[in-house]
């Protein structure tokens, strides 16, 4: 396992600050109380809230095998008002969740399990469902010995506390970062989208330049704006990407379309290839008096290209497509088709657009892209975070790689993409060069 020797548990202020009056209250009840047992169910459910949902959702039977009687003690903290159940369950379908109550949501903090006995256990069960996940990467697996070797530097907590983050930002990335810390490590391939889904991908952005594999520090390929761009090929060649789709009518719908390639189409592509949509929307919503920021601008992009044909409730996402309607008329109603009226489930419904481009995107990064680098530049690191490639800034050729993407993007989506490499933050890339340079003997110029 990655990581260091320590394990780690999470448990917001609250309830550390409750805890003595916790285990006073569940000891009697729970047949061999033991208070690390405790910590660590209440330490799982911190690390496995979404950011979108606030809840944990979770297994009882995967609980059961990583704490003894976990049944017991997480019924007791229902019982005593420290954590929430809500949901429905449906056997091999949905779990119930699983939230702290309002009066105990709080800063996580770090403490150390020193439970041997307890620890082991935990991992063999880590062990026993890498091999679980495995299956569900067969094919895409290449990456995995990569990521069974990431590690995250002790500085990134300074630079949380540092950084003004809101609780939910600050507790997300302590629970994501410490699963990596434990060497709790996790890979999967989605049925949806077929991405390839692991701590890499479900870590803040802004913690990246603190994540290691074999001790190296990483720089982020990433490919701009690439769901517009990825939309183009909708303009071009829709034909080519209908294979990808789930549902027999929506391909032949692609295998059958027609783009007339009118002026706001070529200036769409244009923008889009230039990395310079998002600014051009600014400007354009700005005109009519919708004063956006670049991320709100990019929220409503997106919103745009995948959102119901339907016109929008709330006023600003009205007012938002219409002025994108206005620019991009075209676009807007080959966009329209695509999404379609049609109801159903999510391969068929307005939902088909988004999965589409997402499995283009993971059909270019996993399938060509990784499997050129690896054979190509044997030994080099490379991990994906969706639309972006993860690669080793010391040892590797980070531009060989660059241009794999590059290469490879252009000839199949016929234009070619704006990319970016997104590295250390200045103060840190200085230390670790020079560690680097240290411990391989080599002299800094």
């Amino acid at each position: 396992m990655p990581g260091s020797q320590k394990y780690y548990q999470v448990i917001p202020e609250k309830v550390i600050n409750d805890l003595p009056v916790i285990t006073d209250l569940l000891a009697p009840v729970v047949r061999g109380f033991n208070v690390d047992c405790l910590k660590e169910i209440i330490s799982i459910v911190a690390i496995h809230v979404q950011k979108n949902s606030g809840s944990a959702p979770l297994k009882m039977g995967y609980l059961k095998k990583l704490v003894p009687q976990a049944d017991k003690y997480m019924n007791g903290l229902i019982d005593l008002g420290v954590i929430k159940k809500e949901g429905r369950y449906i056997p091999g379908e949905i779990s119930y969740c699983y939230r702290f109550t309002p009066q105990y949501i709080s800063k996580y903090k770090t403490v150390t399990l020193n439970n041997a006995k307890l620890i082991r256990r935990i991992k063999t069960v880590w062990q026993d469902l890498n091999k679980e996940s495995a299956k569900s990467i067969r094919g895409r697996s290449e990456q995995k010995e990569w990521l069974q070797k990431l590690t995250i530097t002790g500085e990134f907590e300074t630079y949380l506390h540092d950084n003004g983050y809101s609780l939910d930002q600050f507790n997300a990335a302590i629970g994501s970062a410490t699963r990596i810390k434990n060497g709790d490590i996790f890979y999967s391939v989605d049925n949806t989208s077929k991405r390839f889904h692991s701590n890499v991908t479900n870590i803040s952005k802004n913690l990246r330049p603190f994540l290691r594999i074999n001790d190296e520090p990483l720089v982020n390929i990433d490919v701009k704006n690439c769901q517009p761009y990825l939309s183009t090929i909708i303009l071009t060649n829709p034909s080519k990407v209908s294979w990808l789709t789930e549902n027999t009518a929506f391909a032949l719908l692609l295998q059958t379309l027609k783009v007339s390639h009118n002026k706001d189409v070529k200036e769409y592509i244009y923008l889009v290839a230039t990395g310079t949509l998002y600014e051009y929307m600014m400007r354009a919503f700005a005109d009519e008096g919708l004063t956006l920021n670049r991320q709100e601008t990019k929220r409503q992009i997106l919103r745009i290209l995948f959102a119901r044909n339907r016109p929008p409730k709330d006023l600003i996402n009205r007012l938002a497509r219409d002025i994108f309607k206005q620019k991009f008329p075209t676009v807007h109603r080959i966009f329209s088709k695509v999404r379609g009226s049609i109801r159903g489930n999510k391969f068929v419904n307005f939902k088909r657009f988004s999965i589409l481009l997402q499995r283009i995107e993971s059909y270019l990064m996993l399938d060509i892209v990784l499997k050129r680098i690896y054979r190509e530049l044997p030994g080099t690191i490379a991990v994906t975070i969706h639309d972006s490639i993860m690669t080793g800034i010391l040892t590797n050729n980070v531009e060989a790689v660059r241009q794999i993407i590059h290469e490879e993007l252009t000839f199949f989506i016929g234009i070619a993409p704006k990319l970016e490499i997104e590295g250390l933050k200045e103060e840190i890339r200085e230390k670790e060069v020079i560690k680097y340079y240290d411990a391989t003997t080599f002299v800094k110029n």
